[in-house]
């Protein structure tokens, strides 16, 4: 607990970052501490049981934050379904640019703010 991590693409890649996953399924799952920043997208179950982690990157896959009972997550893109199923803890920012977050937020324990 307590680093930090950083995640870009080799200069010259042939993919936009903000589309594709650079960092894959089941990242910080159950983090305690520490940083991650990345340069594009994450994959399926992001910081699931994270409890004290913060971080930000430019979009998730399904079920995002489940669980999660600390820790701070920013989303700088689209999330998938079900994201923060079971969160009961921490913060969880989303730009939400297509206005479609609400339709992929699991709302049974999570209260989303505009």
């Amino acid at each position: 607990a307590g680093g930090s991590i950083a995640v870009r693409p080799p200069i010259g890649s042939a993919f936009r970052s903000h589309e594709a996953s650079i960092v894959g399924n089941t990242c910080l799952y159950g983090a305690t501490g520490g940083k991650l920043f990345a340069a594009g997208r994450a994959g399926e179950r992001f910081a699931v049981r994270n409890s004290g982690a913060i971080t930000v990157v430019e979009g998730i896959g399904d079920n995002g934050c489940e669980y999660m009972t600390g820790g701070i997550v920013c989303v700088l893109g689209k999330t998938g379904i079900n994201f923060g199923a079971g969160m009961t803890g921490g913060f969880a920012y989303v730009l939400d640019e297509d206005g479609e977050f609400r339709k992929r937020v699991n709302p049974e324990l999570v209260e989303v703010l505009d």
